[in-house]
């Protein structure tokens, strides 16, 4: 339990003094540096949708009365609860951009229901009781959803990049549960937040592509990171970078843009401190998305 608080260890508020220094260097650059910020306009499309798919591998524990001296275990969600380590997620991604720096983004995931079983081979303590033996036979499901909305100022802007930072809202669905048998529900583990994030982005156009193929194509890349800004409550982060490929023809009204990266996520909450109860899940994992943008 330890070193999950140490985990831990960065404030709300010198998370909200990064930002505010950020985004007061971007306001200098945007003003200093006016050729800068000059884009092709055919690097910019009103709006966007898109869907993307994600197969990852998923880590992570749970675990009651972790505080000090609580006789809890941290239960493994593979290893104890037998939940499978790979699953796919879906998302929905849809974007507008009123003016050339600034673009509002909601997003989505479709709901996700795993299960799973196991013998376990050590003895495994909740809330108290019931204290499962080794050897018990258990059942165990994991739910989670995600949705939510965004705002990206792209600080600054050149002929074939852009970059900047972003603020978002999302709305953390997660719901772990383990029985002895198929229609129990001994012990339910749920978050149902919704915690604010900040971030940086950058992508960039590469000046090829596949024309041979498709004309007026481009490669390029990007990467994101996004970091919740009350880690002492919910720790959450989530980092992707990869490749990309613009394809169509510009002068078209429709254009697309097909990626595929690595990304990775974890959220970590030490739910209700004094009973000590802990929530932690990880992926890992490639995506490809494709936006259609017009």
């Amino acid at each position: 339990m330890f070193r999950l608080i140490k985990y831990n260890k960065i404030s709300p508020a010198s998370g909200l003094n990064l930002f505010m220094v950020i985004a007061f260097i971007g306001q200098i650059l945007i003003t200093a540096l006016p050729a800068v910020s000059q884009a092709e306009p055919l690097d910019w499309a009103f709006a966007t949708a898109g869907a993307k798919a994600v197969f990852s591998q998923i880590s992570g524990r749970m675990g009651y009365n972790q505080q000090a001296g609580g006789n809890g275990t941290l239960n493994d969600l593979r290893l104890d609860l037998g939940l499978p380590g790979d699953n796919r997620t879906f998302e929905i991604d849809l974007t507008v951009r009123p003016l050339e720096h600034h673009l509002l983004r909601v997003f989505g995931r479709f709901p996700e229901v795993y299960n799973g079983s196991n013998v376990t081979s050590r003895e495994l303590r909740t809330q108290n009781l019931p204290v499962y033996p080794p050897g018990t036979l258990l059942y165990s499901e994991m739910r989670t959803a995600m949705f939510g909305f965004g705002y990206d100022l792209d600080l600054m802007i050149g002929p074939r990049w852009y970059g900047g930072i972003h603020g978002e809202l999302r709305y953390i669905d997660l719901k772990i549960k383990i029985a002895n048998n198929l229609s129990g529900q001994d012990n339910v583990m749920q978050l149902d937040e919704t915690t604010p994030c900040l971030g940086a982005h950058m992508t960039t156009r590469l000046p090829f592509g596949l024309d041979f193929v498709l004309p007026s194509s481009r490669f390029g890349g990007f990467a994101r990171m996004t970091y919740g800004i009350t880690p002492n409550f919910l720790n959450y982060m989530d980092m992707k970078m990869g490749l990309s490929l613009l394809g169509g023809k510009f002068s078209a009204p429709v254009i697309f843009d097909a990626q595929v990266g690595y990304e990775h996520e974890s959220i970590f909450h030490n739910q209700e401190n004094t009973s000590g109860r802990v929530l932690e899940l990880k992926r890992d994992g490639i995506f490809v998305s494709l936006d259609i943008a017009y």
